[in-house]
């Protein structure tokens, strides 16, 4: 439990002064599938860091991830992005009665940017902790 607490501490702590006001979580506890093309099968795969999720009244962030996402209902981020020829897509989900975060993330035209890099299709959970306003 202490391990939790310091988690959540650290996920304070990354929270810009922006987000003030928003209601935000912490996640921790990444795990779940990747698959690389071309084969596309999927392997275990998960998240080193914690991250932090806020809903503002219209959209939202995460640490550590420049998408800009839009907030969809109560629990859901969405967003995607384009650059040229990349195209990523991902949707973050919060079930808040089991206190989990669902996290999907697809990504195309990769070789665009990155020559020899793969594009990826990916579904992650982990534990989702609201962290005080």
């Amino acid at each position: 439990m202490n391990g939790l607490k310091a988690m959540v501490a650290v996920g304070a702590l990354l929270i810009d002064q922006s987000a003030a006001g928003q209601e935000c979580w912490a996640l921790t506890e990444m795990k779940g599938q990747i698959a690389f093309a071309e084969a596309y099968v999927f392997e275990a795969d998960a998240f080193s860091r914690p991250m932090v999720l806020c809903f503002g009244s219209e959209n939202g962030s995460v640490s550590g991830d420049d998408i800009q996402l839009l907030r969809f209902g109560t629990s859901t981020l969405a967003g995607w992005s384009t650059n040229k020829g990349v195209e990523l897509f991902e949707v973050y989900q919060i079930d808040r009665q089991n206190g989990r975060v669902l996290f999907m993330k697809s990504r195309i035209g990769t070789t665009t940017v990155l020559p020899g890099a793969p594009d990826v299709v990916g579904a992650f959970t982990g534990k989702a902790t609201r962290l005080p306003d």
